[in-house]
């Protein structure tokens, strides 16, 4: 994905953090005493507000100015959380975390090759203890398939957001474009082929090749929902897809 710049602060699903926290919370049956990594954690919305809450947090993100911001907003609050600046296919865990979080994508299917992108599932194996639990949103392949392309937008208490969805049927690949526009800005004309923001696309997948992906590093899938909403089951209807899992065992990694 391109390198966004804190601007994606005012987006409208920000304001999402703290109902999409509680939803770990409950749909992982978490205690507060866990140890939490959160991968590909942006400016560490969901890792600082962990932190509030009583958990030992790690948060890895490759974007130094989303380090940065992170690192200062726990410093100003004091928070137990730790960020590096890392790949986040280069941190290497064994065996350390009681959750491993991917939130926002968290960088799953973010690059260029489907061996670069298996080798972040291999970290999120590696990292978890077993009896450990792995939650992810990501976009569903399945849902591209059968509604791209789409715009939407989402409004927030700040922004709105024009999300354009394309879908290339050969690679597996979702091309997201987007448009945020805050309140009290002029609204200039939106072009039809707005600059997309990533050009190479990000890798989506079906539930049955998350599964197998996960089985082969250990991992079961609990449960997938539609969102951040236990009442809604994941299906080809829903865009985003909630996969919760735990690992049941190690496995040899190649």
């Amino acid at each position: 994905m391109s390198d966004w710049s804190l601007d994606i602060k005012a987006m409208s699903w920000v304001e999402h953090t703290c109902e999409e926290v509680d939803f770990i919370v409950d749909a992982l049956c978490l205690r507060g005493d866990e140890r939490v990594l959160d991968l590909a954690c942006g400016f560490g919305r969901h890792a600082l507000e962990l932190a509030r809450r009583g958990y030992s947090v790690v948060g890895v993100d490759v974007t130094p100015a989303y380090i940065a911001d992170a690192r200062s907003t726990a410093g100003q609050e004091n928070l137990p959380v730790e960020f590096l600046q890392a790949d986040v296919r280069s941190v290497a865990f064994e065996d350390e975390f009681d959750v491993v979080l991917n939130m926002a994508d968290g960088a799953i299917g973010y690059f260029e090759t489907d061996k670069e992108n298996l080798k972040l599932f291999d970290v999120i194996g590696r990292a978890l203890c077993v009896g450990g639990k792995h939650l992810m949103g990501v976009c569903s392949a399945a849902h591209a398939r059968k509604h791209f392309p789409k715009r939407h937008w989402e409004a927030g208490q700040r922004s709105l957001s024009l999300a354009d969805l394309q879908w290339n049927a050969d690679t597996s690949r979702m091309i997201y474009q987007s448009h945020v526009l805050r309140f009290g800005e002029t609204l200039e004309p939106i072009a039809d082929d707005f600059p997309p923001t990533d050009a190479v696309g990000t890798r989506l997948y079906t539930l049955k090749e998350l599964e197998d992906i996960l089985h082969e590093r250990g991992l079961e899938i609990l449960a997938a929902y539609g969102g951040y909403d236990v009442a809604i089951p994941a299906s080809e209807d829903h865009l985003m897809q909630v996969v919760c899992s735990q690992k049941k065992r190690n496995v040899q990694y190649k």
